[in-house]
C-alpha cells in the first residue's frame, strides 16, 4: 500500500512540534491538537502535495475523554501515497469546507450521525437524516434497531378493525417517521428561496437514477441554484458493520452500489485481506478470477449507465441495444456465480465456487463480439447532431475542482485526471494486466462519455488477458487460500469465526463510479468496531450544485447522467 512514510515529514514535525507521526504496515497517521488541525491541513495540501481529499469520518469511544476520535484521509496525486490526519474531540471541530468543499459534506454526515458540530461551516445541515430527528445514530449508544417511541397503528386495524396484536411480530410502536412538517423543515434549511420558484424533482422520478430528491430555484427555465436531499434509501450500512463478521457483512457490499455489487464485494474482501496480512497468498487462481469478474461487472454497469443516460435524451434505441448485451453479462455472472445482482462471489481468502465448465468459453464468445456492437452505438451517437449539442461544454468541471470537490472514476478522468487505483494501488491481477487509462480534454458531459466508453475497451482487453491466464492453469489450481496458521487465521468460505487482530486501515478499490473505499478500526475479534465507507457516488454528486448554477433546467438530467449516481452507494 503506498503510504507516506515518516522520513516524509521531518521538516512538518519543526513546523508542528507536537505532531505525532504514526507509521504502521497498513497506514500511515498523523496525530495533531485540535486547535493546530486546519494549519495541518492547509500545510499538507497547498505545500506538501496532499490536495486530493478523500474521506473524514469520526470514531466513537463513549468510555474516553475526549469520546471522539475525529480522522481526515488525503491523498497526494504527484508521489502517488496517502496519509491519515487524527485529532481528538468533544463534540466541536473546525471546518474545512474552504479547503475542500467534499469535507462540507463529509462534515454534515459527522453532524447528522454523531453529532459533531463545525465552527465556521456554512449552514450545517444533516445529511441523511430530516432536520427534526432528535438521535445521532452512529453513537455507540445508540440501539442497532433504533428507538421504537412513536405509534403507528396499521391503518388495516385503525380502518378495518383487524386484530393484528400477536402475528407476524406487530407492534404499534415504532421508530420515527418524518412528518410532512419535518419535509418542509428540511427543505427550507437546505434552500433559501432567490428566484421566481422553487422546483421539486424527486426523489421518485426516473431521471433521478434513483431515489434522490433535487431542489431547484428557478428564473424561468434559468437555475438560480440547487441543492440535494439525500438520505431517501438510507439504510444504515456503517452500523450494521459493527454487529456482523468479517464476512457475513459482504452481502451488504451488494446491496450499497447494487449495480457493481462483484466489485464492492472484491473491495471489501482486499481490504480485509490487506488488515490481515494475508494479501500474498490469496491463490493467483482467485486473484484472476475476481478481477475478470469485476470488469465484467465494471462493463454490467456502463451499460446500464449508457442505456438510461441516452434514454433520458431521447435515444430509445440505444437504451435497448445496452440492455440487450447486458443482459447477457447478466446470464454470464448467473451462471458463474449463482445470483444477477446480490453476488457475494468473493470471499476473503478467495472466491467462494471455481468456474463452472464452459465458463470460459461463454465468456471469449461475448468479448470478441461486444467490441463491435460497441462500434455500431458510437456511429449513432458520438458524432449525432442532437447529441453533440446536449453534450458538449455542459457541465464543465477542471483539474482544480476534481481535487476541491473530491471527483474520482470517470469523473475524474474526463477532466483529465489519471486517477485509477487500479493502476495506482493495484490489487488482485491488476498489477499483471496491461489497460490504458483513459482521460479527457475538456472535462464536459461529452468528455465523460467518451471516457467510459473507451473504458469498456479497455475492460475488454483485461477479460482477455485473464481468459489466457485461467486457460493455461490446470483445473485443481486452488481458489481458496490455505492458513499460514490455522490457530491464529481461520480462513473458511463461510467466514465463521475469522478474527482480525487489533489495527486499522484504508483501502479502497476502483468501481465503476469511482473510489470505493473501507477505514477499518478493529479492536480485535470477530466483528470490526467501525467501518467508515467512502462513496464515490457521494462526493461525485457534491459538484452538481455547482454545474447546474446559471443553467436551464434540460441541462438537469444529462449533467446527472453524467456523474452516474447510484443512490444505494450515497446514502449507504
Amino acid at each position: 500500500m503506498p503510504w507516506a512514510k515518516e522520513e516524509d515529514f521531518i521538516e512538518l514535525k519543526k513546523r508542528f512540534p507536537d505532531l505525532e507521526v504514526e507509521v504502521k504496515p497498513t497506514i500511515t497517521n498523523l496525530h495533531i491538537t485540535k486547535e493546530k488541525l486546519i494549519d495541518l491541513l492547509k500545510v499538507l495540501k497547498d505545500q506538501l502535495g496532499f490536495k486530493l481529499f478523500v474521506d473524514h469520518s469520526v470514531i466513537d469511544f463513549p468510555d474516553k475523554k475526549p469520546r471522539f476520535q475525529a480522522f481526515y484521509i488525503l491523498y497526494h496525486v504527484d508521489e502517488r501515497k496517502r496519509v491519515v490526519v487524527k485529532t481528538w474531540t468533544d463534540g466541536t471541530l473546525p471546518s474545512i469546507e474552504k479547503l475542500w468543499f467534499a469535507g462540507k459534506w463529509a462534515e454534515r454526515e459527522c453532524y447528522d450521525m454523531f453529532g459533531i458540530r463545525y465552527e465556521g461551516h456554512e449552514n450545517l445541515v444533516r445529511a441523511f437524516m430530516w432536520e427534526t430527528y432528535p438521535y445521532h445514530p452512529l453513537r455507540k449508544d445508540f440501539p442497532l434497531e433504533g428507538y421504537a417511541n412513536t405509534y403507528l397503528p396499521s391503518l388495516n386495524e385503525v380502518l378495518r378493525g383487524d386484530e393484528l396484536t400477536g402475528t407476524m411480530n406487530y407492534d404499534r410502536m415504532h421508530t420515527a417517521v418524518p412528518t410532512l412538517e419535518d419535509l418542509e423543515i428540511t427543505e427550507k434549511r437546505r434552500l433559501k428561496k432567490k428566484a421566481q420558484i422553487v422546483l421539486n424533482w424527486g426523489p421518485l422520478h426516473p431521471g433521478t437514477h434513483g431515489t434522490m430528491w433535487f431542489l431547484f430555484d428557478l428564473e424561468g427555465e434559468r437555475v438560480v441554484q440547487c441543492d440535494v436531499i439525500l438520505g431517501q434509501l438510507h439504510r444504515g450500512v456503517e452500523k450494521l458493520a459493527e454487529s456482523q463478521m468479517y464476512n457475513q457483512f459482504l452481502v451488504y457490499t451488494d446491496r450499497m452500489d447494487y449495480i457493481s455489487a462483484l466489485c464492492s464485494n472484491q473491495a471489501w474482501v482486499v481490504a480485509v485481506e490487506r488488515l490481515l496480512g494475508i494479501e500474498d497468498i490469496v491463490p493467483e487462481k482467485a486473484k484472476y478470477i475476481r478481477t475478470m469478474m469485476s470488469e465484467l461487472q465494471r462493463i454490467n454497469s456502463h451499460l446500464l449507465w449508457l442505456g438510461t443516460y441516452a434514454l433520458d435524451l431521447g435515444a430509445l434505441t440505444i437504451f435497448l441495444y445496452a440492455f440487450k448485451e447486458r443482459e447477457k453479462i447478466m446470464d454470464i455472472i448467473e451462471g458463474i456465480t449463482g445470483a444477477r445482482l446480490t453476488i457475494s462471489y468473493p470471499r476473503v481468502g478467495g472466491v467462494r465456487m471455481d468456474l463452472p465448465e464452459g465458463a470460459l468459453e461463454v465468456i471469449k464468445a461475448f468479448i470478441k463480439r461486444f467490441p463491435k456492437e460497441l462500434r455500431d452505438w458510437e456511429n449513432i451517437l458520438t458524432r449525432n447532431r442532437i447529441w453533440l449539442r446536449r453534450n458538449v461544454g455542459v457541465g464543465v468541471i477542471n483539474k482544480e475542482d476534481v481535487y476541491f470537490y473530491g471527483l474520482t472514476g470517470p469523473v475524474a478522468r474526463g477532466s483529465g485526471v489519471a486517477y485509477d487505483l487500479r493502476k495506482l494501488e493495484p490489487y488482485d491481477a491488476y498489477p499483471f494486466v496491461e489497460f490504458d487509462i483513459p482521460v479527457g480534454e475538456n472535462g464536459d458531459v461529452y468528455d465523460r462519455y467518451l471516457v467510459r466508453l473507451e473504458e469498456m475497451r479497455q475492460s475488454v482487453r483485461i477479460i482477455e488477458q485473464c481468459v489466457a491466464f485461467l486457460e493455461k492453469l490446470p483445473p485443481s489450481a486452488p481458489y481458496f487460500a490455505e492458513s499460514p496458521d490455522p490457530k491464529k487465521i481461520k480462513l473458511s468460505l463461510d467466514g465463521i469465526g475469522l478474527k482480525v487482530p487489533e489495527g486499522e486501515i484504508y483501502s479502497s478499490g476502483e468501481n465503476p463510479r469511482g473510489e470505493l473505499g473501507f477505514y477499518i478500526y478493529s479492536t480485535g475479534g470477530v466483528k470490526p468496531y467501525r467501518v467508515k465507507i467512502k462513496p464515490g457516488s457521494m462526493y461525485n454528486l457534491c459538484v452538481y450544485p455547482k454545474l447546474m448554477q446559471d443553467r436551464v433546467i434540460a441541462d438537469a438530467v444529462a449533467i446527472l447522467a453524467s456523474l452516474d449516481p447510484v443512490v444505494g452507494e450515497i446514502d449507504r
